[in-house]
């Protein structure tokens, strides 16, 4: 069975680690191909594809920069790896893959005496949100293949609140446990906080600021911010006198880094499903959390370090009172649950089930 997967592009994120990892599948009779809409061009794009090639996964890489060509153009040279590989399954990742599949189908129909079926992983709980019309065009074709396939409860609760159609199974993301280095840039005898993420108002950032600021005085805490975006400048203008905090632009394999840190700080105000928080608790590193969709989740039902609505007010008595719950508890229950629900190979399992059942 031949299984195209479309990303964004060859770069870290969460998207495009379940298609890597999906492709690590040792099943036999299973070929995968991994193909990029928008050429990656990032210090962790080389990265990745000597990580494919050790793999040896099949892996093609797009010949536009910009976003916006690559979307319109993708199907011309899409179009002949399709021939050629003859996939019985696309399996599309985000919405970016998502409208560059639709247009190569509008577009290409001619060639479609092949006919692959469909899968496609819905990883937010809020989609299309800065082509809201042009989304509603394209959600009728995935809901006509009755191919979509959720990634929590909350991105199929949200999906079906929105767009309606057949209920998407849910498939949860699968990560491996990494062995673990120590990160060099710790503050010895300090609690060291992570905060990990695109510096955007879906990742909590003013409460992110808000909390560090209102912390710099409790000489317990040091916060370690990984990241960048949109709210970058903002961020780093509020923290600029502060001297509880540090800031790194990107650290590639930083999931090899989490056992370093005493607590991961998430205070997203929507998810799909956070690979972060997951990836922390394999690490026997607990999280801090708003409990929001997709990242409530990755965590026990009545897991101890979380607030609701974001309140400020929340964190801060969260970390001011940090020493009173039992760190080793802490740990093994956000592990033990991790271990049990986001295993790698469960994923895969259940990924290649499906694929069979749609052909």
């Amino acid at each position: 069975m031949k299984i195209i997967q479309i990303i964004t592009s060859f770069d870290m994120g969460g998207a495009e680690r379940v298609a890597i990892n999906l492709s690590q599948s040792v099943t036999p009779n299973y070929k995968y191909y991994l193909i990029e809409v928008v050429k990656g061009n990032s210090v962790f794009t080389n990265q990745l594809k000597e990580e494919l090639k050790n793999y040896n996964i099949s892996f093609f890489c797009s010949p536009f920069k910009n976003k916006k060509i690559a979307l319109c153009l993708f199907w011309t040279w899409f179009i002949w790896k399709y021939i050629r590989i003859q996939p019985n399954i696309i399996h599309s990742h985000t919405e970016v893959p998502d409208l560059a599949l639709w247009i190569f189908r509008k577009i290409s129909w001619i060639i479609f005496w092949i006919k692959p079926k469909y899968i496609r992983t819905i990883h937010n709980t809020e989609l299309w949100n800065d082509w809201k019309a042009i989304g509603k065009i394209v959600e009728k074709y995935y809901l006509k293949h009755n191919c979509n396939v959720a990634i929590s409860t909350s991105t199929q609760e949200n999906y079906i609140k929105e767009y309606g159609g057949t209920t998407p199974p849910i498939i949860y993301n699968g990560l491996r446990e990494v062995p673990q280095k120590k990160f060099q840039y710790l503050k010895p005898n300090l609690i060291n906080i992570l905060f990990a993420g695109r510096l955007e108002h879906q990742k909590g950032i003013d409460e992110l600021i808000n909390v560090v600021t209102a912390l710099e005085k409790d000489k317990r805490f040091f916060f370690h911010i990984v990241g960048d975006g949109s709210m970058k400048e903002k961020l780093y203008t509020s923290i600029q006198n502060l001297t509880n905090v540090a800031t790194y632009n990107k650290i590639y394999g930083l999931s090899q880094y989490l056992n370093s840190f005493d607590y991961l700080f998430m205070p997203s105000n929507h998810e799909g499903l956070a690979l972060m928080p997951i990836e922390a608790s394999l690490a026997h590193t607990p999280s801090i959390i708003n409990s929001c969709p997709g990242l409530k989740d990755t965590l026990p039902q009545d897991w101890e370090l979380s607030v609701k609505d974001n309140s400020i007010k929340e964190f801060i008595r969260l970390f001011t009172n940090i020493e009173s719950y039992s760190y080793t508890y802490l740990c093994e229950k956000a592990y033990k649950f991790a271990a049990s629900h986001f295993s790698i190979e469960k994923m895969q399992y259940e990924y290649e089930k499906l694929y069979e059942q749609q052909i």
